[in-house]
């Protein structure tokens, strides 16, 4: 079954959106068939487009991993006549996603309650930092501020992730509510809106924490997490490797501890470095005491939760060795040859496969397509080029050459 000829095929799929959040939302419909056309501003589009590391031209290790299979309308919705034109798109679509400040929507006049007198069926989702009717949400906010905000970053002794824990969790949530609103569309032929809120969607991600932090009598520091404890930790090998030890369990932790010639540690496998230092210690030197291709070997016929510490080139060689639906390298015509992940969403009768998987459209690459099948013709889209409210794919200009264009905020 290919992309073209899923039950996902059918729908359409507008996206306002900027930055992680609703790029992996739409994503996971675009992988499953859906059209979804990424609607950017006629300035440098997405600001993803142009973030480091980038090829030029609008091709960022971001557009290549999340612009996958989508394509690009580039409009100014400063432009009343180009907002009509989009109204005329949006009649006809399924799903629309933003992640502009509230009140911007209505401003330009195509918030929900103007798309769906035009478009009852329509399902509007808004990406925000503390939800639609949030004073906050009007305020610049990025996802280390709500992170800190949410006190998570306290209790990770205030360090940084490279993945954008807080996006990630919006990206997830935006993506579940879309395909509920799906299926709940198939029962009552009604669209619906969705009012996305990034931090309570990153409150949810942390619900073991607040729970930790109730039952604990209002006490969650990262001391006094559960781990790393002797049987959860990574440790260090003879020339310099590491091991990650994952064995909650006794029936792991205990064997283990005899194979080592160390039974006396059993008792402290869940143990933090406070409570039972000498094991840790114990642990620490018995690992040191061999090479990390010894301990593979070793490991080769034991039923221990115990994995070898990848680096980046290590993991991608085995990944795409061993599971090459979740992470293969594909040949795309302007970026080259790139890694792209699997969806992860298996599901029998909508495979999935990386191999298939479309390059992102350049910056307003799909423009005219789009507003023709709404009724333009090619004397009205040359005229609103020239007027500066569309852009198409052949307007691309060397990034050092641009004039930039404030983004609509």
């Amino acid at each position: 079954m290919s992309r073209a000829n899923t039950p996902f095929s059918g729908l359409t799929v507008l996206d306002f959106s900027r930055y992680l959040p609703g790029g992996y939302a739409t994503q996971v419909l675009a992988d499953l068939g859906a059209t979804v056309i990424k609607v950017e501003d006629t300035g440098l589009g997405d600001f993803m487009r142009h973030d480091y590391p980038t090829k030029g031209g609008g091709i960022s290790y971001y557009i290549t991993a999340l612009g996958r299979n989508k394509k690009s309308v580039s409009l100014n919705l400063k432009n009343e006549e180009v907002v009509d034109w989009f109204k005329k798109m949006a009649k006809e679509a399924d799903v629309i996603v933003e992640s502009f400040r509230p009140g911007v929507t209505k401003k330009l006049g195509i918030d929900y309650d103007t798309i769906n007198e035009i478009n009852p069926r329509i399902i509007y989702c808004s990406i925000s930092g503390y939800g639609a009717e949030d004073p906050r949400s009007k305020k610049a906010q990025h996802d280390l501020n709500m992170q800190a905000t949410s006190g998570y970053l306290s209790v990770n002794h205030g360090s940084t992730s490279p993945l954008h824990l807080c996006d990630l969790s919006s990206g997830m949530v935006a993506g579940q509510a879309l395909l509920a609103a799906l299926y709940a569309r198939e029962q009552t032929g009604k669209g619906t809106y969705i009012d996305t809120s990034m931090f309570d969607c990153f409150v949810w991600w942390n619900s073991l924490l607040d729970s930790r932090w109730c039952f604990n009598d209002g006490e969650c520091k990262r001391d006094d997490l559960e781990y790393p404890s002797t049987a959860y930790n990574v440790y260090e090998t003879a020339d310099g490797g590491k091991l990650a030890l994952g064995m909650v369990e006794s029936k792991f932790w205990e064997p283990f501890c005899d194979a080592i010639g160390h039974p006396e540690i059993k008792g402290d496998g869940l143990k933090r470095r406070w409570e039972a230092p000498e094991s840790f210690k114990t642990v620490e030197e018995v690992i040191k005491s061999k090479p990390l291709a010894e301990w593979m070997e070793w490991l080769e016929d034991k039923d221990f939760c115990i994995a070898k510490v990848n680096t980046k080139n290590e993991a991608v060689e085995q990944i795409t060795r061993e599971n090459p639906e979740a992470l293969a390298w594909v040949d795309f015509p302007r970026v080259g040859h790139v890694l792209q992940t699997g969806l992860p969403h298996h599901l029998s009768t909508i495979p999935v496969n990386i191999a298939d998987f479309e390059e992102a459209s350049v910056l307003g690459g799909d423009t005219a397509e789009y507003l023709k099948k709404v009724g333009a013709d090619d004397e009205t889209i040359a005229r609103l080029k020239a007027e500066g409210g569309i852009r198409l794919g052949d307007d691309i200009v060397p990034e050092e050459d641009r004039a930039p264009v404030a983004p609509v905020e």
